[in-house]
């Protein structure tokens, strides 16, 4: 997922909007179709709309935590607000607008904030949480691109049957695997930013793969026609009957979980998205009306793949379920569409995640020669998630896992609790004025319960995980 700002530009709220909502809905939701439809329409709907409403929650104890940093740095005389270099950037200077002392002035990165409020132990333990989740989407996008790229060129070939020739299709991911890294893997080694014309265009191929699938699944819908013309049962990519689809399956709730949660995920680049826009006295009201196009773009996404879709045909990445489709135009260009997108978002995540590693070890007081930095940790980047997508090619399983244990900690538990530590550390600044920022779940209970919730649901898909081994 992309989307985000100069930090030393200001955007008007409806930009920083389009941002956010360009963040959330990334290619983590091609996996949601699937997952959804293994659900059940209704319990699936009453679980994004459950999974929505606590994100959101945690998104203004964010926005609120990010008000705390920035406060808690005026009490203590710190206006350049230097944390860390790395952590913090310059001063924007802006408008207030009566935000008063807990103006959002400074982009306070989790990681600063955490150094900030928590102990030291809660601030390894976040680093720890965000390497994990940081893998995790390269394991994902390491292997949904060969994936993606086998499906174009193979078709549905099985595994040991002939694609490029003498060339099976199993070995041909593999190829395809090792073409990925070999273009990709040096960026893991540079400094490359993304560019505002690389989020244009990745943005403009994203939304139109989305509407190209959902208008494709409309039409099946509405004319009951196969994608080779006929609306024989046993036909390419039949349309099930209206009555085969799943109502309620809570079998299927556990995998929803885990992929929903990368659905909503947004609270790691908060800092990057908030700090520059201009007037920030109505950004929850934003995330509202964000939230809530973004639940009924995904229901409509979801709806429109069940009911076009059976079950049982549905892929982990929705958009080879198009691969048949009779314009030869539209199945090309989703089928590479996670090749583009993801691709552009690769060398992003890994220089994120290797950035992350070196602050890690260097929490531990630890300084090592420059070899360590420059070679050592790109490769402990790249390599790790090359192997588990040689190991295996099931993106669901991939963003089943990371998205309910990683994903749980980065957008439910540090939010909280940066909002729970911040509040505790500014009680006794001599601060005043009203922080109008303030989360609307302020009273600490709502905290404390999100804990549980957090708790009950890695518990849940732990239990499924265990279940689905045996």
């Amino acid at each position: 997922a992309g989307g985000g700002g100069n930090d030393n530009a200001k955007y008007s709220l409806k930009v920083g909007s389009l941002f956010v909502f360009n963040l959330i809905v990334g290619a983590g939701a091609l996996s949601l179709p699937q997952a959804f439809a293994g659900a059940g329409v209704i319990t699936g709907t009453i679980l994004l709309l459950l999974l929505a409403t606590l994100s959101f929650m945690c998104v203004t104890f964010m926005v609120e935590a990010m008000s705390l940093g920035n406060a808690h740095l005026r009490s203590q005389g710190n206006p350049s607000g230097s944390i860390q270099d790395q952590e913090v950037s310059p001063l924007i200077e802006m408008d207030r607008k009566d935000e008063g002392v807990y103006s959002i002035d400074k982009r306070l990165e989790m990681g600063a904030l955490s150094a900030m409020f928590l102990p030291s132990l809660g601030t390894k333990i976040f680093y720890f949480v965000m390497i994990v989740y940081l893998f995790g989407d390269l394991c994902i996008y390491a292997a949904a691109v060969p994936k993606s790229l086998r499906t174009v060129i193979c078709g549905s070939a099985g595994d040991s049957e002939p694609c490029m020739g003498s060339i099976n299709s199993k070995d041909s991911y593999y190829i395809f695997l090792a073409a990925f890294v070999g273009a990709l893997g040096p960026f893991c080694f540079t400094n490359a930013q993304k560019t505002t014309a690389l989020q244009i265009v990745t943005s403009f191929l994203r939304w139109t793969s989305f509407s190209m699938m959902i208008v494709i699944a409309i039409l099946g819908i509405s004319s009951g026609e196969n994608f080779d013309g006929t609306t024989a049962a046993n036909g390419t990519d039949p349309v099930p009957d209206a009555s085969d689809v799943q109502v309620a399956t809570l079998s299927g709730l556990p995998t929803l979980f885990g992929v929903s949660i990368y659905a909503f995920m947004c609270h790691h680049s908060l800092p990057s998205l908030v700090t520059p826009i201009d007037d920030k006295r109505r950004v929850t009201l934003m995330f509202v009306l964000v939230f809530a196009l973004v639940f009924a773009f995904y229901c409509l996404l979801c709806f429109t793949a069940a009911f076009r879709f059976k079950k049982s045909d549905l892929n982990d990445l929705y958009t080879l379920n198009f691969k048949h489709y009779h314009v030869t135009f539209c199945s090309y260009f989703l089928g590479l569409f996670p090749v583009f997108v993801l691709s552009a978002v690769f060398p992003i995540i890994s220089i994120t995640l290797r950035n992350n590693l070196q602050t890690l070890i260097e929490l531990f007081g630890r300084h090592y020669p420059q070899w360590v930095y420059r070679i050592f940790l790109p490769l402990l980047t790249l390599i790790p998630p090359v192997v588990v997508a040689f190991a295996t090619d099931n993106v669901s399983l991939l963003v089943g896992v990371t998205g309910s244990y990683a994903g749980v900690g980065i957008q439910y538990v540090f939010p909280a609790l940066l909002c729970l530590y911040g509040r505790r550390a500014c009680a006794n600044l001599p601060i005043s004025g009203y922080n109008p920022h303030r989360s609307w779940f302020s009273h600490s209970a709502w905290i404390y319960g999100l804990m549980v919730w957090a708790a009950v649901c890695l518990a849940i898909v732990t239990a499924n995980h265990i279940v689905q081994g045996h």
